[in-house]
């Protein structure tokens, strides 16, 4: 069993149920702007919230650009010119609040902290993940956050990990754990750092295809196997 000593945590679906929030801050911004909410129209919105995401993991645009201008582009399949500027200030206001939660993350996370050195990566917006983790009572677990927007590069870049290293000290590759649930930015980019990877996938028929990482697991409870400690008490 290899021994790890830091684990490093993306927070969107990884200790933050972030499909849940972003579903309700898009009903609510729906509401607020006069529009309907429709299931069909949360899907066209996330598939190209999603490419707009991944253009940004890409660097092709910066996350400013991209956060501000999806909502115009988004409306303007329906036909409507809109402020995506003032649309995205009222989503982000919902977006902050949403604390839900993976299952069982307080137990996991209270735990580790006491055997392991626990670190935030993420991508995204700093004022929405700073509320959101603060507001889970989650961020007294880490011992820092390391923010793309704040770090100024993301993942999967080779910069942001290179960045990561050189902040936590004492670090070495050989006995530091990425976990997260996206194979492009943490299993993808956590690979190319050099650095062991673990994917948690909520479908248990998920298989990777070009992305290969060093464990799956398919809950939060799981990383006792693979930490080789005793199961959490939950």
């Amino acid at each position: 069993m290899k021994h790890y000593d830091v684990l490093l945590f993306d927070v969107d679906n990884t200790l933050l149920d972030f499909d849940a929030n972003e579903k309700e801050s898009f009903r609510c911004l729906m509401r607020d702007m006069g529009e309907d909410w429709t299931e069909e129209r949360y899907r066209t919105y996330k598939t190209m919230n999603d490419a707009l995401w991944k253009k940004i993991e890409r660097r092709e645009i910066s996350v400013e650009e991209g956060v501000n201008t999806r909502f115009a582009a988004f409306m303007e399949r329906y036909g409507k010119q809109v402020d995506g500027r003032a649309w995205e200030r009222v989503y982000r206001s919902y977006l902050n609040r949403g604390t839900q939660e993976m299952p069982y993350v307080h137990q996991v996370l209270a735990r580790l902290q006491k055997e392991f050195r626990l670190y935030v990566i993420t991508n995204g917006v700093e004022e929405t993940q700073v509320f959101r983790m603060n507001g889970a009572g989650l961020t007294g677990y880490f011992q820092d956050m390391f923010i793309s927007e704040r770090i100024g590069c993301g993942k999967p870049s080779r910069e942001f990990f290179v960045y990561v290293e050189a902040h936590i000290p004492d670090f070495r590759k050989e006995t530091a754990l990425v976990i997260g649930d996206s194979l492009t930015s943490d299993i993808q980019g956590g690979h190319d750092a050099g650095l062991d990877t673990c994917w948690l996938v909520r479908q248990r028929d998920a298989r990777p295809e070009d992305v290969h990482p060093d464990y799956i697991i398919h809950s939060l409870l799981q990383l006792a196997d693979v930490l080789g400690i005793a199961p959490f008490a939950v």
